[in-house]
């Protein structure tokens, strides 16, 4: 299978938990640490279940690589919810997707070989995709044309997610798929029952608990990210290294999924997303995904997806 059709699928389910994040973290489960260890938790009792399938271990400095992956992988999501309460979902979001790739892009060029960077197809895909994610993240306020303080959140996020795919890639030369996935999430979960050393976070825990009333919701919304999750790393595990910028790029396509949920939901309850969608703010969403979707064209087009 294709690593952009994984990809793309990857980022449908990854656009759907988004708005299911929102929606917790505007509501029963305000605070992100809290909230990410909720999701890192769920990855332990999966990764005992993985154990039937005959994982394979392989050397203890394999072992310790996808465990620090897993851990910054679980940092990256902490401030990745944070740009989610402080920012619109359909901004902050598209924003590390732009970002990211731009840091993923400068360490796969500092350590891997020349022949491994893009061509001029993939970089003219790679800058339309980019482009289209930067842009729409974008806030226009009064007196300035856009404003960058609400990017404080989604760069940090950026840049520990592209240190953590960077290392995800190293280890899937060295491990198959599910060897390499089971590593990640163990870390990650491991990762999260360290926050307990922050009696703020164990305050925080005891009061934002999911109850029953959210708890089904909260699961569905899981099994949607976890196999968002899935698909991502299996998009990682077959492209080459030259690519995986290109998956970090293809990010944006969250943002079209995106757009589209939103629209139909702000009618429902628009206090809930906090979006604008009149005016120059409409036209420059639609402007972006116009640059996203000519960038993906380019991809198939020339059937990059073939190398």
């Amino acid at each position: 299978m294709s690593w952009l059709l994984v990809a793309i699928l990857a980022y449908l389910f990854l656009a759907i938990v988004s708005l299911f994040d929102r929606y917790f973290l505007v509501g029963a489960i305000p605070n992100p640490m809290v909230y990410t260890f909720y999701i890192g938790a769920i990855g332990l009792p999966i990764c005992l279940l993985l154990l039937l399938f005959g994982i394979t271990l392989p050397v203890k400095g394999i072992i310790i690589l996808g465990l620090i992956t897993g851990f910054i992988k679980i940092l990256g999501n902490i401030f990745l919810m944070e740009s989610i309460v402080r920012s619109e979902v359909s901004r902050a979001v598209p924003a590390i997707g732009g970002l990211m790739p731009i840091f993923s892009f400068l360490l796969f060029f500092l350590y891997f070989p020349k022949n491994e960077i893009l061509n001029l197809y993939q970089f003219l895909a790679f800058i339309l995709l980019v482009s289209g994610s930067v842009l729409i993240s974008l806030k226009k306020v009064p007196g300035r044309f856009f404003s960058l303080r609400n990017l404080k959140y989604p760069i940090i996020a950026s840049i520990i997610f592209a240190v953590s795919f960077f290392l995800m890639k190293i280890l899937f030369l060295r491990v198959n798929f599910l060897t390499g996935f089971f590593l990640v999430l163990l870390g990650g979960g491991l990762g999260t029952l360290g926050f307990f050393v922050l009696p703020s976070f164990r305050k925080n825990l005891f009061i934002q608990r999911i109850d029953k009333k959210i708890s089904g919701i909260f699961l569905l919304a899981q099994a949607i990210g976890g196999l968002g999750a899935v698909f991502q790393q299996y998009a990682f595990f077959l492209a080459r290294p030259s690519q995986v910028p290109l998956i970090n790029a293809l990010e944006g396509i969250i943002y079209v999924f995106l757009f589209i949920f939103v629209l139909i939901l702000s009618f429902w309850k628009p206090e809930l997303l906090k979006e604008e969608m009149r005016g120059t703010t409409l036209f420059q969403k639609i402007f972006a995904i116009l640059l996203i979707g000519i960038g993906l064209a380019i991809l198939a087009k020339f059937r990059i997806i073939t190398f």
